[in-house]
Parts: structure tokens; sequence; C-alpha cells
């Protein structure tokens, strides 16, 4: 059965919240909410018929269990009033909280358009609707604890931060306080939205999902990979008209009501109000699909992308392909290496497309390279007539190796201090450049650089290879067991990011793994051999002697 309407990202769409963007908003206030999302966290004891037990009985003996289902029952009860209505917060006690944390962003009439509001993508909630994305119930009204748990744990991929550091008093009340904005839409008591019985992943229900994922058209929005690339991305509106990207399924970090699986099947069940990403409940083939078809979405990628702390290069033998696609880059552990917008100068990148780059490198005798990847949802080109920017990437590094600590300024170099670039931009290939800030880019004459990228699936892959040592003072030259300083740039011409509106990091530091020598597999044996010489010696020294 196919769904009848347009399709969003489970998790929410839009580009991820950058710690430069959130720190210059905290200088005027605090970041601010766009959607508000609740995610379930849960500790389970697993029964022998494989379903989870979240009550503790399974250790119980019968008349135990009884007594205790009994006394659980009227638990539970109380549970269920609670979840819906939460702990009594005071209104006026959230107003005060409210002004001060949340009106930079939603506005002091909670309508989402507060001072802040123009700078961010997504935009702010507005409250005054009533509509919230991500519920766990099945009708239009969100629980309590569902408002609560955003603004506890913030939203991934906004610039909603979490609230813990504010009492649990406070949050109560900012619950309270946001649901005096639109008092009608809290009329109806919420409806838990129920799921279906839990359905472990195995490869047989991701082949299953990945064919629901197919059949309900979900990969007109996300693609076929799940990269939101899909045919009907530049269609998409939210419910007050404004354009609205789907999620990136292979980004579950930045999944807004959760990333686990029981997560993902809610916002399934659920749906996310206010987006063109209906409830499925009804438009699978079985319930239990909305299992497979959870299962399926978190395989795409992982639930924390692990970010790399040191970067490093291996040591190899032999050729070093060329091709992104080649099965030698497969072998390389990925480092994936977190950018932020660029929000120092202006032009500025509050809302940056690119918010992680994984890198793969490798080394011989000869040269170096670098296979970089990174989701883009189009393959832009610089083209006038239709005012579109070329998308392109570039690795920073100091024009030779600091000796102490000191290294150029990590915006692209500076007037005394300029960078080395090894650059690639789609259209035109691989360069090398001097930069003394991104508006002050020199190529270098005679470059040694060679550049092959592929693009499917909304993602780019690119192989950069340089000679190992530089033929002369304008490059750097790249040295086995040496910490080199690192820095990386992108730019999604598609979202109009070019010069200095691109995203990027600080300095990082690479080292180029020194050989592995083959005396690590004569040293051991030999020395194994020469102790056991040395004993038969002493022993028969000592029998001699006895």
């Amino acid at each position: 059965m196919r769904a009848l309407v347009s399709r969003r990202g489970v998790g929410g769409g839009g580009p991820s919240s950058t710690t430069l963007v959130a720190a210059r908003l905290a200088r005027v206030g605090e970041p601010c909410s766009t959607t508000l999302a609740a995610t379930r966290v849960a500790g389970s004891q697993t029964l022998a018929s494989g379903s989870p037990d979240y009550t503790g009985l399974a250790g119980l003996r019968r008349p135990a269990r009884l007594a205790a289902c009994a006394l659980l029952s009227l638990i539970s009860l109380a549970a269920g009033v609670g979840q819906a209505y939460g702990q009594a917060g005071d209104a006026q006690a959230g107003k005060i909280v409210y002004e001060k944390k949340c009106a930079l962003c939603h506005g002091e009439k909670g309508d989402g358009k507060g001072p802040a509001a123009d700078l961010l993508d997504p935009r702010p909630r507005d409250f005054t609707t009533g509509i919230y994305k991500i519920r766990t119930t099945a009708n239009k009204t969100p629980t309590d604890q569902d408002l609560f748990t955003v603004i506890t744990h913030g939203m991934p991929g906004t610039f909603m931060p979490g609230w813990k550091v504010l009492p649990e008093k406070d949050r109560w009340s900012l619950v309270a306080y946001l649901k005096t904005f639109a008092p009608e839409r809290f009329k109806e008591a919420p409806k838990k939205q129920e799921l279906p019985k839990e359905v472990a992943s195995s490869p047989e229900s991701i082949k299953r999902g990945k064919e629901m994922f197919e059949a309900i058209e979900c990969n007109k929005c996300h693609g076929a990979a799940g990269r939101a690339d899909g045919p009907s991305r530049p269609e998409l509106k939210d419910e007050w008209g404004h354009p609205i990207r789907p999620a990136n399924l292979a980004k579950r970090w930045n999944f807004r009501g959760g990333a686990t699986r029981a997560d993902i099947a809610m916002r399934l069940a659920a749906g996310i109000l206010g987006t063109p990403m209906p409830t499925f409940i009804d438009s699978v083939e079985k319930p239990e699909d909305i299992w497979h078809l959870a299962n399926y979405i978190a395989s795409l990628g992982p639930e924390s992308p692990g970010y790399a702390t040191l970067l490093s290069a291996r040591a190899v033998a032999g050729d070093i392909p060329d091709d992104p696609n080649a099965p030698f880059w497969a072998g390389i552990a990925p480092q994936n290496v977190p950018l932020v917008g660029q929000v120092t100068i202006e032009p500025r990148n509050v809302n940056p497309a690119i918010d992680v780059v994984t890198l793969r490198a490798a080394w011989n005798e000869k040269e170096i390279a670098f296979h970089l990847a990174w989701d883009d949802p189009t393959r832009s080109v610089q083209d006038a007539v239709n005012k579109t920017f070329a998308d392109a990437v570039a690795l920073q590094f100091p024009r030779e190796l600091p000796t102490g600590l000191e290294r150029p300024y990590f915006l692209m170099g500076d007037a005394s201090d300029a960078v080395y670039l090894l650059r690639w931009e789609n259209g035109k290939g691989g360069t090398e450049a001097h930069a003394n800030g991104p508006a002050k880019l020199a190529p270098i004459a005679g470059g040694e650089v060679t550049a092959k990228a592929v693009y499917a699936d909304g993602q780019y892959r690119l192989v950069l290879k340089r000679p190992l040592v530089s033929k002369d003072a304008a490059r750097l030259t790249f040295r086995p067991g040496v910490f080199t300083p690192i820095a990386f740039q992108a730019w999604d011409g598609g979202a109009g990011e070019a010069g200095a509106r691109m995203s990027l990091t600080s300095w990082y530091y690479l080292r180029l793994e020194e050989p592995q020598s083959s005396r690590r597999f004569v040293v051991p044996p030999v020395v194994a051999v020469l102790t056991f010489v040395v004993m038969v010696l002493v022993g028969r020294v000592a029998r001699r002697r006895a």
C-alpha cells in the first residue's frame, strides 16, 4: 500500500546546529527551539520470549508476580495520568524562565518570531499554533512528558540545546507556560500511540524493511540510500509554506525524536505534524512492517558519528589507487571530522549544509593520497545564469611544518602568514593554492595534485594525490612520524555556499604512520629460540655441578 502524501524524514530535516553559532547566539541569550520532540530512553531485561521486560518481574515467583502485577497496574494507571499531564508546573513561573531563555528565538508572544528567528533554519517553533512535530501520541495533542523531554534533552540537528542546567521545577513550569499559547489545542486529552510487537533487527528484517521503504516511496524524499536527495526534495514545504528538507537517514545522530529503533518506529507510527511526513501505521502491509522499516532505517547509519581527534595516514607498499570506489579504500578505517559554519567574518554561514567529512589517508615512498567523502543532496557547478555555485572541498596545511605550537590563522591564514591548500572544485578538478584569507587565494603554478571524484546517491567521494616530497619551497613536504597540522573546508554550492560562506574546522593533527618493519616478525622468534638455548645450557651446568 502506498502513502497518498509526500514524506519527510523520520528524524526531521534541516542542517545541524554548530558550536560556533550556538556560542554566538549565547552571547545575546541562549539558542532556541525549532521543534519539540520526545526521546524514549529505557533499560530492559530480556525475557526468554525475546520481548524486553521493563518491569523487573522476570525473576519473581508466581505469587509475588501476581501481587506485583496488581501493584504495577495501579502504578501504571497513575503514571498514565502523569504522562498526560506531567508534574504540575507553574505557568507564571514558566513565563519568567521563558522570557529569559526562550523568547530570543520563539518571540515574546510564542509565535516563532524572536530577534534571532531569521538567522535560523529550520525556524523556531510557533507555539501559538499548538502544532508539535514529534509526539508519542496518536492524536495531535502531545503529552506534557513529550514537551518536558525536549526541553531537557534539546533537539539534535537544530539550534535548540538541552536545558538540563535548569532546575526540574523550572522545566515543568516551562511546559505549563508553553501550553498557554494555544490552550484550545490542549483541551483534547493525549491518546497514546501504541506500537506493534517489537521485531528484533536481523538481515531478514532489514531486507523486508528495504522493500517497504521502496513500496511506500520513502525514497522519493529521502533518496535511494537515505541521504536526503530524493526527487521530491525541491517541492517539500511545511505547514506554514516554508521550504523543508527531508532528513538524512544516514545521520541518525541528528534525528529529532531520538536515534534508537524504538524512537524511529514511533516517528513512523505517529508521523511528524506540520511536515509532509505522515503516519505510516496504515500504509504498511502488516503492523510489524513498522519495525522492519525502523530496522532498515537504523541500518543506514550509526547512532553516533564517533568523531576523530587525531588523524592518521596509513603507510602502504605499492601503488595507491586514485579511484574513490576502489576496494583498497574500504580497507582503511574511516575518520569522521565535524564541520561547523563559518561565522567569524561576513558573509557568515549560520546554517551550514555540510556538517561532517570522512577522511581516509594513505602514503607510500612516492606520494600521499587523501580519500574524502561527504554528503550533498545536489551536484552543483558554477552557473551564473541560475546563480548557483560549484561544490568544493579543501585541505589546509601550513606552508611549512611549524617547529613549535604556533600555526597560521585557522580561517585560511591571514596577511602575515599564508596557508597551503589542496583544493577540489566540481567542474575544475584539483588545484593547489596559497591563501592569506578566504578572499585572497593565489593558485600555485605547475600544480602537482591530481584529483578524481565520483558522485552517487547524495554523496561525493574524492581522492586527492600529491608527491610526498615537494619539488620547491612553495609546497609542504609530508614527513612520516611527524604531526602535521591539517584543517578542512567544504562548500555546498547548491545551498548558496561560496567564498567565506563555508563549513570548516579549526586545526587538527595528521600523523603519517611509519612503515611496519619486518623485524617485528623476526625478532620475537629469535628471542624465543635464544632464551630456550640459554635455559638448556643453564640446566646442563646445574646438573654437572650436582
